[in-house]
């Protein structure tokens, strides 16, 4: 292996070419706004606020885009250390371009214009109804209609020529404009908001943005095929492989690139889904893939990892759970390294299935990802050809090539997996309910919702270790809880927005009975609740931690 490494990822639907930049302020919807775009038809480049880039980009006439759109962000624009872009970087693109703020951008372009933004009487969070103003039935395609909200600010005065057009109960100024700014509070490229496609449609229509992208499936796998093979001439290339959609269809692509030269290593940490391994064996065989059990190394070490004492229980669990993260990243790189060590072959590139989700995830703060975090020792080049995609077009890649439903359609799964589906300090016992429980629920979603379209997108029961009274027989006993979480999401799986149903009360009454009658912990203790999660996405997150 070499001393240097290096990640490489094949840029897609992007380049400096491009129409569109999206300026990005810290907030997971950059990724989803170029997204839809995509959908639309339209290529994007995405320049951080803080680059350089950024400035000398705008500062060349020649080379600005129709349209620059203003991410959200996580901070107040009135704040000292506000994320921003600078007043003749502003200047430049105001003369030049059409602008969008959404959310955090939208107060940002407010306040450039001279504008007031102030704390919100009354926040907003989860789908509120948007209003047109006026009676009007539409505002350049937009209709109004329910909407992602989640803010803490409002712009309180609008700059001098702008114009009110849409309001909520507790936002009086939710989209507002002039002649080339449309600022909306709402995010318009999250599934749940309704008509967010038609406003994001009628806003590169205003700045005259023309079409330049098609969805072309066959020519992505050869582009990706033929650039890895560019990058990774020669020698073994080394591939994870996890049994999810974006592992597998990197695996596939990569077959085609580089045949008898590409070796997968499916590395299992203890804390997959009961089965898990059995599957992807049954899929991708065993002839170029390693099947590494490491479970023990993996429980040994989260053991190590202690729970913060001293600090409030909300920053101890937070901290824990990134720890818990970390651990689990440095070890499968551990693993990984080893394994591929003692194959007694030179690798010469790693192949992952990063998406462009956990890039931004990584690189904003939101979740640590061992995928996008390795270390140097690794010591060979990095080959991501996923990292321009969604996880919606990585399925439709994943049925192109191939691949069963089971792979295709397989719900997103934490790199920690289980390991975070649980409270407290972590404890290697709770692996095997944890898996008994996920499994319990597999079957019970496969039999009552055997429609994949009506099916959540994402589902899983979480160990709630907090001992609490039951009553079996007529005994008094101490036991633990169950958590079940599922959620729907819409066509584009943006998982920015996420909403929960009412199960039917045959499939409460069957979860419940199982869950607390099936499962034990190995010293015996019972699960005596199942409580099910109501709370959509925002205000909660997919995961516990």
């Amino acid at each position: 292996m070499t001393t240097d490494s290096r990640i490489d990822r094949l840029p897609w639907g992007t380049g400096d070419d491009s129409q569109v930049w999206l300026v990005h302020f810290g907030s997971k919807s950059t990724p989803l706004i170029a997204q839809l775009l995509r959908e639309l038809g339209v290529r994007t480049r995405i320049l951080n606020h803080a680059d350089d880039e950024l400035t000398l980009a705008a500062a060349d006439d020649s080379k600005l885009p129709k349209m620059v759109i203003l991410s959200g962000g996580d901070q107040s624009v009135y704040d000292a250390n506000a994320p921003t872009i600078r007043q003749g970087t502003f200047e430049q693109l105001r003369k030049n371009c059409f602008l969008l703020g959404i959310c955090y951008g939208a107060q940002l372009l407010a306040k450039l214009s001279g504008g007031e933004v102030r704390r919100a009487k009354m926040g907003e969070a989860g789908l509120v109804q948007v209003r047109l103003s006026e009676d009007s039935a539409s505002f350049s395609g937009y209709r109004g209609g329910r909407a992602i909200m989640n803010h803490g600010d409002e712009i309180e005065r609008l700059p001098e020529g702008w114009q009110r057009v849409a309001s909520t109960d507790d936002c009086q100024n939710a989209f507002v404009c002039s002649d080339r700014i449309w600022a909306v509070q709402f995010h318009p490229e999250m599934g749940h908001t309704e008509n967010g496609r038609e406003l994001l449609f009628g806003a590169i229509k205003r700045a005259g943005v023309s079409i330049d992208y098609r969805v072309d499936h066959a020519k992505f796998v050869e582009t990706a095929a033929s650039w890895m093979r560019e990058q990774a001439p020669q020698g073994t290339v080394l591939c994870g492989l996890s049994g999810g959609v974006d592992s597998s269809v990197a695996f596939r692509i990569a077959e085609l690139a580089f045949g008898e030269r590409l070796h997968g290593i499916y590395v299992n940490t203890g804390w997959f889904r009961e089965g898990e391994t059995d599957e992807v064996r049954n899929v991708f065989g065993s002839r170029h893939v390693s099947y590494v059990d490491a479970s023990e190394e993996f429980y040994e070490a989260l053991d190590r990892v202690e729970y913060p004492v001293g600090l409030k229980p909300t920053e101890a669990e937070y901290r824990y759970y990134e720890a818990v993260r970390k651990c689990i990243g440095a070890k499968f790189i551990d693993v990984f390294v080893g394994h591929a060590r003692g194959l007694g072959r030179p690798a010469s590139a790693l192949i992952q299935g990063t998406n462009a989700a956990d890039i931004i995830e990584s690189q904003t703060g939101l979740k640590s990802h061992h995928n996008v975090a390795l270390p140097k020792q690794l010591g060979v080049n990095i080959l991501e050809p996923l990292a321009g995609l969604y996880k919606s077009e990585i399925r439709a890649l994943a049925h192109h090539l191939g691949l069963p439903d089971e792979i295709a359609n397989r719900q997103p799964f934490p790199g920690p997996g289980l390991a975070i589906r649980t409270w407290g300090k972590l404890d290697r016992s709770y692996a095997p309910p944890l898996r008994q429980a996920n499994l319990i629920l597999e079957e019970v979603v496969r039999k009552h919702y055997p429609d994949q379209e009506n099916r959540p997108c994402q589902y899983y029961v979480a160990l709630v270790p907090l001992a609490s009274t039951g009553l079996i027989g007529d005994e008094r006993v101490i036991g633990y809880a169950w958590a079940v979480r599922m959620v729907w999401s819409e066509d584009r799986e943006s998982y920015a927005s996420l909403e929960v149903k009412a199960l039917t009360q045959q499939v409460q009454d069957v979860l419940s009975k199982r869950l607390t009658s099936e499962v034990r912990m190995e010293d015996g203790t019972r699960f005596v609740r199942v409580f099910y999660e109501l709370t959509g996405k925002p205000p909660s997150t997919t995961e516990p931690h």
